[in-house]
């Protein structure tokens, strides 16, 4: 089977705007978001359905996702955080996390079309979440 995209970018083939790392999943940027800010946090083991995670690994991205969320809505001071886990487009399960700034129009805004962000937009972005990330973990 051939390795998905995230795969690659754990294994830093192919760039990626890292948020946090351990020895079970990342954290990282979408490149292509629908809202700025929006996070993945994806598992290092390949498996593409959210409930063949085991227990263990499930629990662990939910935890690891409340982290990321906290920091995005500090580092970019969104009013709420949506949740999504996804694993259509890129057969490997991930949650996504969306900012939400405007809570009127959440679902328009995180279910409307995405772009590719560029590269400086997501390094700033980046740096913005790990420096409220780094507070969240020394808590």
């Amino acid at each position: 089977m051939d390795e998905s995209i995230f795969t690659k970018i754990i294994k830093r083939e192919i760039p990626g705007h890292f948020l946090y790392e351990d020895d079970v999943c990342v954290a990282i940027l979408d490149a292509f978001p629908a809202v700025r800010g929006q996070s993945l946090v994806i598992p290092r083991k390949e498996i593409d359905y959210a409930f063949d995670l085991d227990d263990d690994t499930y629990q662990h991205l939910f935890k690891v996702a409340k982290i990321i969320g906290r920091a995005s809505d500090k580092a970019l001071g969104a009013k709420r955080t949506c949740l999504v886990i996804e694993g259509f487009e890129v057969p490997h399960v991930h949650l996504k996390i969306f900012p939400i700034f405007n809570t009127d129009k959440a679902l328009g805004e995180i279910m409307g079309e995405v772009r590719q962000e560029n590269a400086e937009e997501l390094a700033k972005v980046a740096q913005l979440i790990k420096t409220e990330l780094d507070t969240e973990l020394a808590v």
